[in-house]
């Protein structure tokens, strides 16, 4: 029965009340949230609908405000055997791999920041919360679909009619999230569609570094993205220089909600045939490709369920697309923030204070990342001509000296990621620090 923790690994204050939350979706952001809970001494369920965790996706970036996270977790040892830690991200000219622009990411972001800019396979990332929620004793239940919520008791009911009571819901099960239909019930929300899809695919590293056209990409590890009119190329090694994995973002359609969607490799190609020789020598040894919708969500009116027992994370609560490479590192936030806040819960009749805080602390903060993403990718995207010459020409500039830049946005690099203001503010962002600071804030005016 829940009551007051007496012991945990990570409380502060062992005081705090002893609640059962039930998460529905084990994908990053559930997983990382049970982590976060059960080290709050919670009792965790994490219910998922698929058999087994999936091997199918690409490669992941995770950038130091949520290798931050990890860390505290205890984590960051486990994480070494299967990240590269890549020097830079390079922007570079669609048909030539000319190098338009550079952010620095390893020694000096790290050092900046005080945490690494990481590149990772999503099935490995996904396996290590797995296994850390696992051993932190949350139950995770698989093969268990979630069917209705009543968000007022709350109490969750499955496909085979098993229910699983909880004081605290989280829907963290996706932009087509079930649970957000009963946590924001009447409205239909539907994801914002692009205009583009893209193609996932990765080549063994016996296939790169036998061509010496290409090897270099896997001996110098840099995070590559080929832009060019409305499509570009992301490329980075994984797995320890195993794989080589490439996103291809570009028009056109492909399911939305699938991730699985098999790939027409003579589309891709063709897709790509007016760009760099480089890149294109390594889609020559693509085997087999996956296709999938880009999406995001509108501004959703609340995370929070009106009873305020039930709450909506990552991409359930703001699905981006993947301009900025945050929508991971937000679900990570997310369930950092949410751990924070729960652990100053008393009483059940508080929940609906700490889960509303919980939402004044990270809805403007991801919101305003959904709207940066999207600008980004614009910004990637432009067409040949005199707006391109004068972003090509910008993209040079590194405002970056061995001072911190300040944290006001100034616009001093329409890249977002080497931007002089937005930088800092993306990158350096403690979200323990700042969920406490909010936290300390609220109940201090809340005192007679």
């Amino acid at each position: 029965m829940p009551g007051l923790v007496s012991s945990g690994e990570d409380c502060a204050d062992a005081s705090h009340m002893r609640l059962r939350v039930v998460i529905c979706g084990a994908g990053l952001g559930g997983l990382g949230a049970a982590i976060a809970l059960r080290r709050k001494g919670h009792e965790v369920v994490v219910l998922e609908g698929a058999s087994q965790l999936s091997e199918i996706g690409a490669g992941i970036q995770i950038p130091p405000n949520s290798t931050r996270v990890l860390d505290a977790y205890g984590l960051s040892e486990k994480l070494q055997q299967w990240v590269e830690r890549p020097k830079n991200i390079a922007l570079k000219r669609y048909a030539t791999g000319h190098v338009l622009g550079m952010t620095p990411l390893h020694p000096r972001l790290t050092k900046a920041y005080g945490y690494p800019y990481l590149l990772i396979h999503r099935a490995d990332y996904q396996r290590i919360l797995f296994d850390e929620a696992n051993a932190l004793g949350v139950k995770v239940h698989m093969s268990t679909r979630v069917v209705s919520i009543n968000t007022e008791t709350p109490l969750i009911t499955t496909e085979t009619g098993e229910e699983f009571a909880a004081d605290v819901v989280v829907g963290a099960d996706g932009i087509r999230s079930k649970a957000r239909e009963f946590i924001i019930p009447g409205q239909v929300i539907e994801p914002n569609s692009s205009s583009n899809c893209a193609f996932r695919a990765t080549v063994p590293n016996q296939e790169m570094l036998s061509d010496p056209e290409v090897a270099h990409l896997m001996s110098d590890v840099n995070a590559n993205s080929w832009i060019g009119y409305r499509k570009h190329i992301m490329a980075y090694p994984i797995r320890q220089g195993a794989m080589y994995n490439l996103v291809m973002s570009h028009p056109g359609q492909a399911a939305s909600g699938k991730w699985n969607e098999p790939g027409d490799l003579e589309e891709m190609k063709a897709t790509y045939a007016d760009f760099d020789p480089v890149i294109k020598r390594v889609l020559g040894k693509v085997n087999g490709c996956l296709k999938w919708k880009l999406a995001d969500l509108p501004t959703l009116p609340s995370w929070v369920s009106e009873s305020g027992r039930a709450v909506l994370i990552g991409d359930a609560a703001h699905a981006m697309v993947p301009y900025l490479a945050q929508g991971a590192s937000m679900a990570i936030e997310d369930g950092a923030a949410l751990a924070e806040c729960l652990s100053r819960v008393r009483t059940k009749e508080q929940i609906p204070r700490y889960l509303q805080v919980f939402e004044s602390i990270r809805k403007p903060r991801c919101e305003r990342i959904q709207e940066s993403s999207r600008l980004n990718g614009d910004m990637w995207h432009m067409a040949d001509g005199p707006g391109q010459e004068a972003r090509d020409k910008a993209l040079k500039k590194d405002d970056f000296q061995e001072d911190l830049p300040s944290p006001d946005l100034d616009g001093s690099n329409p890249n977002l990621w080497s931007d002089r203001g937005f930088q800092p503010w993306l990158f350096g962002h403690d979200v323990f620090a700042e969920t406490s600071k909010a936290l300390d804030e609220m109940e201090q005016k809340r005192r007679p």
